[in-house]
């Protein structure tokens, strides 16, 4: 069978990296190919005097001064909050002249407004010629007429935004300006209606405190999953079901006013001096106060977990210098356990420790685990009487699996299960003759964890051989994908999920019954969600775990870290 051929619609003049690195992916795809670039040139007026003559008239001048000023404000935000080269390169330009790919050039005609597009027979009959199958949007305007159908699968783009709540643009800018938690994108097959296309795949990730971040995120995080949709269009020839479509009530958005820009400045002038003063961001620090995001973890005997009152937990005090998070708990004998990541800052690296629970008692046991590499989320399961763990080993880019030689606090490493990973927070489970294991995947490689859930099985909870879920990911969503435990109740599968907020990770947490597991299908329902208002001076809380009758549960705060904190 052969490739797919796509045809990339672009205005002339210098190209974004999203265009640029979708056509590198390109070269490499099995199932498809891009073609041909069809640049596209329009008759404008070179005249200066009378294009700022005609926004006058246009009584437009006042956005031509906001697009300006927006411009500027989003420059200094790159140079200042966009550090990382692999989010930088997001906002690379390259020259037409440097994409070695077959040049067709066309000339539509525009609308009055300058929003639309409108295409003359002798450009459709271009296009035609070249027998593409589908064309992809990376053109400035809106489509009207024939071009819409033109090819097979017509004309997909890729939509940055939340779909059904944030239309038009600029894209990743709103959600930041409103302080909403996530960030959409959405691969659409555009129909004769701006901004109605039908909705193929959709995704979100926790936004960023400035647009600039935010924005660099979002392109990088789409552009993998439009060149994974090629890749399935090309092998399957098929377009994906359409997501159901919900009433819109929301406003178009457009680039923001001169006062909706002042506005915005004022809040981020405030995000950075919270950090600075207040909060901690990236390195765990803040600047000037010395304070860090700390978490803590508490526990309690409980009969029924669903009707536990968590603001009688017994907390377990943080030691000096380090905090405790990501509890498991688990009974052998009569020994009740707590295995939880005990990250140093002064190493800025985590361990797996135990704590032994005693009724309204604790003690430290010591350490279970310690590598020469960050550890945390220390998920343990029992095959044939035997102890296993599989904490979270992102730093060497490996899910590992260690098995218990002495409880609780010998451990081997047993095997490496995926290698060459960037994947966090790991769930292994027996379910209908199947081991399933639930992890959490960053497919643009940028550092993003918390959006993606990709289920793998196996016939042997230790083979190295897992087959990826024909659904991956599974659900792709920030405020319900991290994993942040799994526990049974009876026949239940219970799986905890973080919510994360807006610049907060761990906002809060929900746990979700697994309705339909099988390896075409993944469905769950929601049947609790836990915010932080258990304890005082709590902001966040991401793990819970429940085994045999008692509870574990962590919670995070705003403190020094030199003593013991409760």
């Amino acid at each position: 069978m052969r490739k797919l051929g796509v045809g990339y619609l672009v205005d002339d003049g210098y190209q974004p990296s999203l265009i640029y690195d979708l056509i590198e992916k390109s070269k490499s795809a099995e199932h498809y190919s891009i073609d041909y670039l069809i640049v596209q040139t329009f008759a404008e007026d070179k005249n200066l005097l009378k294009r700022v003559y005609g926004l006058f008239k246009k009584r437009e001048f006042l956005r031509f001064v906001a697009g300006f000023f927006f411009k500027a404000i989003f420059a200094l935000e790159s140079r200042m909050f966009v550090r990382d080269p692999k989010l930088k390169s997001a906002f690379d330009m390259h020259q037409l002249d440097t994409f070695h790919v077959t040049k067709i050039h066309i000339r539509p005609l525009k609308s009055t407004s300058g929003l639309v597009n409108r295409y003359r027979e002798e450009d459709l009959e271009t296009i035609k010629r070249l027998n593409v199958d589908v064309l992809l949007n990376g053109q400035s305007g809106t489509f009207r007429g024939g071009i819409l159908t033109v090819c097979e699968f017509g004309i997909i783009s890729l939509h940055h935004g939340n779909n059904g709540v944030n239309r038009g643009g600029p894209p990743g800018f709103w959600e930041v300006f409103n302080r909403e938690p996530s960030t959409g994108f959405g691969i659409q097959r555009l129909p004769d209606e701006l901004d109605g296309g039908d909705v193929l795949v959709t995704g979100s990730i926790p936004t960023k405190p400035t647009y600039a971040q935010n924005l660099a995120q979002i392109y990088k995080k789409s552009n993998i999953f439009m060149h994974r949709f090629l890749e399935d269009l090309g092998r399957t020839r098929i377009l994906p079901q359409t997501l159901a479509k919900s009433l819109y009530a929301h406003q178009l958005y457009t680039t923001p006013p001169l006062h909706v820009i002042a506005l915005y400045q004022i809040k981020t002038f405030i995000i950075v001096t919270r950090k600075l003063f207040n909060r901690s961001s990236g390195s765990g620090r803040s600047t000037i106060t010395g304070k860090y995001d700390r978490w803590g973890v508490a526990y309690m005997f409980t009969e029924n977990w669903q009707s536990s009152v968590l603001s009688r937990s017994n907390i377990i005090a943080n030691p000096p210098y380090r905090f405790l998070a990501d509890p498991f708990v688990f009974r052998r004998g009569d020994l009740d356990v707590c295995f939880v990541e005990d990250y140093d800052f002064r190493t800025n690296r985590g361990k797996i420790s135990v704590f032994k629970i005693s009724g309204n008692k604790y003690e430290e046991l010591g350490s279970a685990l310690d590598e020469p590499f960050h550890l945390s989320y220390p998920f343990i399961f029992t095959v044939d009487n035997e102890l296993y763990m599989c904490p979270e080993t992102g730093e060497i880019r490996e899910i590992r699996l260690y098995k218990c030689t002495e409880f609780p606090l010998r451990w081997s490493f047993h095997k490496t299960l995926i290698k060459d990973v960037s994947a966090v927070d790991t769930n292994i489970f027996f379910f209908k003759d199947r081991w399933w294991l639930l992890t959490n995947i960053d497919s643009s490689e940028i550092g993003e964890c918390s959006s993606e859930l990709h289920v793998f099985y196996s016939d042997a909870f230790d083979s190295d051989a897992w087959t990826p879920h024909a659904k991956n990911p599974v659900i792709f969503d920030s405020e319900r994908a991290r994993n942040g435990g799994f526990f049974r109740d009876g026949e239940k599968l219970l799986r905890v999920f973080q919510r994360q907020g807006f610049d907060q990770y761990g906002e809060s947490m929900g746990i979700a019954q697994i309705k339909d597991l099988g390896t075409e299908t993944y469905r769950e329902e929601t049947v609790s969600i836990i915010e932080p208002h258990f304890a005082p001076k709590i902001i966040g809380t991401h793990s819970f775990s429940y085994y045999n009758g008692l509870l574990a549960i962590d919670y995070l705060k705003v403190e020094r870290v030199k003593a013991a904190s409760r």
